[in-house]
């Protein structure tokens, strides 16, 4: 399918590199096993042409010129023994994989949208990608594989709009497709989830189904890149190891190196104005008891419902994103029309003998979790999902896994349904937001977050 060689990797994808940068690229990966000719025509948005040299039109070089960059002037911090290793790792995220399909973990993890993916940079990169195409017909990008097509071929209408990614579930035992009980995966789509402090964040992935980076590389390398080999262990600890040094500003990198020396965390909002100031009183009233801990990511209170596990605080929780809404939630600002995706049936097979259907578009931890379907006041709980660290949050909107709000309004304000609903239709107490407090939370997220 692709033409292999052993050269330095895919010079032709690097025009945006500065001379000190291309010269370290060089260094760290003589030797390394390239990807050759990929082409793309205009009918095909993944056909190889044999013979055919793509002029490639992703923006990944640049991204790793500005990473070299930052990290040479040490705006990485103290990397100590493990610089070349974050090095490396950098080339390795920035370049396509070799032997794939063209991306590279930049492709869907682009440093301009807080390593996250944005319908903004897609959509630019679609129009430039359809002009180019116009003069030359081998013009390409990584981006736009058939693996994340709406019809496998080249619809890619949920990408564009929304930024969302295929991803291929196994189905576990205890989980059937309803309507195709023979299927072994279901296909869904969601959001590249932001990579700014990572470290601080395992599990990983939005239902935390790989406990370590490697493990998440791994994964990534073989769902998104079509590997015709599998990647080295060099190659996913190098990766590893540059995802540990992503942060949103030199504040949090300070931040992440007090919870590495077990120091007191310290503040690093910005000087906030008297709005500001009660932004966050409010948010630390209302979100920060689940977005809780020094990486946000905490459960502190049991707020939404008790544990189905038997810990102390569940660390996958329903908010209500995944559609349907259950019955009794009336309204919500980003449900509807325009926001829902296809539903599926999944018949679950429970631990007492008996099964439950559900419907939804994508279930969370009950594709990887038996006891996510433990009830729950009486009720099934599904479309469980991690809790997502909040550093960042300006740079990757849209939010949640399936990129259903847009901004930040949104995202408090279906909170404030959202917490009306599980107060009043399913009796567990839970303060209400009023009108008043959703903007100065959005003014101090936006200034501090």
């Amino acid at each position: 399918m692709f033409r292999v060689s052993r050269s330095v990797p895919a010079l032709d994808r690097l025009p945006a590199l500065s001379a000190r940068a291309l010269k370290l690229v060089l260094v760290l990966t003589a030797g390394m096993t390239s990807i050759g000719a990929y082409c793309a025509g205009p009918e095909s948005s993944a056909a190889p042409a044999a013979g055919c040299i793509p002029a490639a039109l992703g923006s990944e070089a640049a991204g790793l010129d500005r990473i070299l960059r930052e990290i040479e002037a040490g705006n990485f911090g103290r990397l100590g023994t493990n610089r070349a290793k974050v090095l490396k790792g950098a080339v390795n995220f920035f370049l396509p994989f070799p032997g794939g399909n063209g991306r590279s973990c930049a492709t869907c993890h682009d440093p301009r949208d807080g390593f996250s993916l944005s319908p903004a940079t897609v959509e630019a990169r679609w129009q430039r990608l359809e002009r180019a195409r116009k003069t030359n017909p081998c013009a390409d990008d990584p981006l736009f594989r058939s693996v994340d097509a709406d019809d496998g071929k080249e619809d890619f209408t949920l990408l564009r709009t929304r930024a969302l990614i295929k991803v291929r579930v196994p189905l576990p035992a205890h989980v059937r497709l309803t309507d195709d009980p023979t299927a072994t995966h279901v296909t869904l789509t969601r959001a590249a989830p932001p990579l700014n402090m990572i470290k601080h964040t395992a599990p990983y992935q939005w239902d935390r189904t790989a406990e370590a980076l490697e493990e998440q590389a791994l994964k990534a390398v073989n769902a998104h890149m079509e590997p015709t080999a599998q990647p080295t262990q060099e190659f996913l600890e190098t990766v590893a190891e540059f995802q540990r040094h992503i942060f949103s500003s030199p504040k949090v990198k300070k931040l992440s190196e007090a919870i590495d020396a077990g120091r007191p965390i310290p503040d690093i909002d910005p000087p906030l104005t008297k709005f500001e100031q009660r932004g966050k009183e409010k948010f630390n009233f209302f979100c920060a008891k689940c977005h809780g801990g020094p990486a946000q990511v905490q459960n502190l209170e049991n707020r939404i419902f008790p544990p189905f596990d038997g810990s102390t605080n569940p660390v996958l929780i329903n908010v209500g994103i995944s559609n349907p809404l259950p019955t009794g939630f009336a309204s919500s600002p980003i449900h509807g029309p325009g926001f829902d995706l296809p539903t599926q049936r999944y018949t679950v097979d429970l631990q007492n003998g008996t099964s439950a259907v559900l419907v939804s578009s994508d279930p969370g931890t009950v594709l990887t979790d038996i006891r996510a379907l433990e009830p729950v006041a009486g009720r099934h709980v599904f479309n469980r999902f991690g809790i997502p660290q909040l550093r960042g949050i300006n740079q990757t909107a849209p939010y949640f896994h399936d990129h259903r709000a847009k901004t930040l309004e949104e995202v408090v304000k279906h909170y404030q349904q959202f917490f009306f609903f599980i107060s009043s239709v399913r009796g567990l107490p839970l303060p209400q937001i009023p009108d008043e407090d959703i903007a100065p939370i959005v003014a101090y997220m936006k200034k501090a977050l």
